[in-house]
């Protein structure tokens, strides 16, 4: 397999938290290969998100499957993920499962009203504020917002993992 036949396996791997491509999510950077040896560079969505350990093992799994004999690294690379990294496929996966992607005015992602109020400071997770649709009812979070900053990139083995 070539590397570009590689990132098109990592980028079908979905995100642990919420059913979209890591493609899609804009969370999958670049995968190259040199000889055995898989990089693949990802960023989270939020430095102290749970899912980076399993999204790793999806990672290795998938690539083992489809490389047996390389090895894969990993490499996080903080700070790099913007909302505006999302796909507009991976938009509209996220408004099917009731978030917003921050960077225009929140509209409900059920009845696309935009009679909402903001319900608190934080939602489910620190990238994520919760609103209120006072249209239809329902809660969703607008996600992409300031606690998805990060710093410099680090490779899943620094510090024993992600955390």
């Amino acid at each position: 397999m070539n590397a570009d036949q590689l990132a098109d396996v990592v980028a079908g791997i979905s995100d642990p938290e919420i059913d979209v491509s890591l493609r899609d999510l804009g969370v999958l950077r670049s995968v190259s290969l040199a000889g055995d040896r898989i990089q693949v560079h990802l960023t989270p969505t939020r430095l102290g998100c749970p899912a980076l350990g399993e999204i790793a093992r999806r990672v290795r799994s998938a690539l083992a499957d489809a490389a047996p004999g390389h090895e894969s690294e990993i490499v996080w690379e903080r700070g790099a993920w913007q909302p505006t990294a999302v796909t507009p496929v991976g938009r509209d996966a996220l408004r099917m499962a009731g978030y917003q992607v921050a960077g225009a005015a929140p509209r409900c992602p059920y009845c696309g009203g935009e009679d909402v109020v903001r319900a608190g400071r934080f939602g489910g997770a620190v990238c994520k504020v919760p609103y209120d649709c006072r249209g239809c009812g329902s809660l969703f979070d607008v996600i992409g917002t300031a606690g998805c900053s990060a710093g410099l990139p680090f490779t899943d083995s620094d510090q024993g993992g992600p955390r």
